[in-house]
């Protein structure tokens, strides 16, 4: 009886010690992307209440600690970049590593395309497409062209990307002819040559329109542009179909009326002020729409003031709201050494993050900017993995001026 009762206790012990062990610890799975939404391989990982990791190649990692609301710090010291992300929760959070342009961890092949001369008035538009990660800078070919070089780019743990080159030809007044050609790019392989010629399949897209107002602000600098987007591929996966600069009061602009993939046009507003203010939004419409642009107002910077000379580690850093619902990234810039440290926040002040920025922060001059990113209601719900390739959502990132300060005044 005596021996039934220990091996009870024992055993109870034991299942109150995993019971309590799992409730104070938590495991976060993530992911960290570039700007670009490629995976960042060898980006280091600290987390309050916790430990510390680092992304594979995949740009994965595995994390624990004993908050559920935690911060998580992203950085890596040879390009001396780091990203606080306050005040997170989600367990499966994917990261922007902002501000890296490096293209050390991709992959880059060339595809030559050949096509019969352009005739006078015509014009073309060559890019890849794929549903796996990639980017791709659209390629136009003018009137007496036949050969383009597409340069495709995808994350180096690849070894190979199925895809599509696409050919869209046009007029200033119609869309004539869309020609795909799939294939496949093999890392370092040999050089592809897709010709397109009178014998290609192809299809006639159609020709519409889209009405766009820019906004009516005053703003020193105004435009907008126009991408097909093809939702069932990656994000990356749009084509540029219009570029327009300038103070303009309305515009029609001639678009494709039928493209495959979830093919939908997306807008995009701009606009900018001297002092270094600016937005830029982003919206989804169809052929044959009329569109008004948004006016977004960036958030102001309070405080400290510009050229505050003595900045010490408790000095508060503080802005107004801006317009709309969003969540602030706040870049602070060393001059010398050069370093870049982004906080994640939805609060309108923090801290000087120095103390924090490990050896990213060095030196004694620096600049700080905020940006505002909508429509997110929190840090969480901008780092939730997107169920979609494609967000329809209106989105926008509204970019205050920007101020300097120095630690010491000499």
């Amino acid at each position: 009886m005596n021996n039934i009762y220990i091996f009870t206790r024992k055993t109870i012990l034991a299942i109150l010690l995993l019971v309590n062990i799992n409730a104070y610890s938590h495991t976060i799975t993530g992911k960290v992307l570039d700007e670009r939404y490629f995976p960042v391989p060898n980006i280091s990982i600290a987390i309050t209440g916790g430990g510390s990791a680092s992304t594979g190649n995949d740009g994965k990692f595995t994390i624990s600690t004993d908050d559920w609301t935690y911060d998580l710090l992203l950085y890596d010291l040879s390009a001396n970049i780091g990203v606080l992300y306050k005040g997170l929760s989600v367990k499966n959070p994917e990261l922007i590593f902002f501000g890296l342009v490096a293209s050390k961890n991709i992959n880059t092949e060339f595809v030559k395309v050949e096509f019969p001369p352009l005739p006078s008035g015509r014009s073309v538009i060559l890019k890849f497409l794929a549903e796996d990660v990639f980017s791709c800078e659209d390629v136009f070919a003018s009137a007496g062209e036949r050969t383009k070089v597409v340069n495709i780019n995808f994350p180096s743990y690849m070894t190979r990307l199925n895809g599509r080159l696409i050919y869209l030809e046009k007029t200033p007044t119609a869309y004539l002819r869309y020609l795909e050609y799939p294939m496949t790019i093999i890392k370092e392989g040999y050089p592809q040559t897709v010709v397109f010629d009178s014998l290609s399949y192809g299809r006639t897209p159609g020709t519409s329109s889209v009405t766009i107002y820019p906004p009516a602000f005053a703003y020193d600098m105004k435009g907008f542009s126009v991408y097909a987007d093809f939702l069932s591929q990656h994000r990356n996966a749009e084509l540029t179909l219009n570029v327009t600069e300038g103070d303009i009061v309305s515009s029609k602009i001639i678009v494709p009326q039928n493209l495959p993939f979830g093919y939908r046009l997306k807008i995009e507003g701009r606009g900018g002020l001297k002092n270094g203010g600016s937005f830029v939004n982003s919206t989804y419409s169809y052929p044959g729409a009329t569109y008004n642009i948004a006016t977004e107002t960036a958030p102001k910077l309070d405080a400290p003031q510009d050229k505050y000379w003595g900045v010490s580690n408790n000095t508060m850093f503080s802005w107004d709201w801006g317009s709309g619902t969003g969540i602030y990234v706040v870049h602070f810039r060393a001059f010398m050494p050069v370093g870049d440290f982004y906080v994640v926040t939805r609060e309108r002040e923090l801290k000087n993050p120095k103390d924090i920025a490990r050896s990213i922060l060095d030196g004694n001059e620096y600049s700080w900017q905020v940006s505002k990113y909508l429509t997110y209601t929190s840090v969480d719900d901008y780092v939730k993995p997107r169920l979609f390739a494609n967000d329809l959502g209106y989105k926008a990132v509204l970019t205050s001026e920007q101020r300097t300060f120095r630690i010491n005044p000499f």
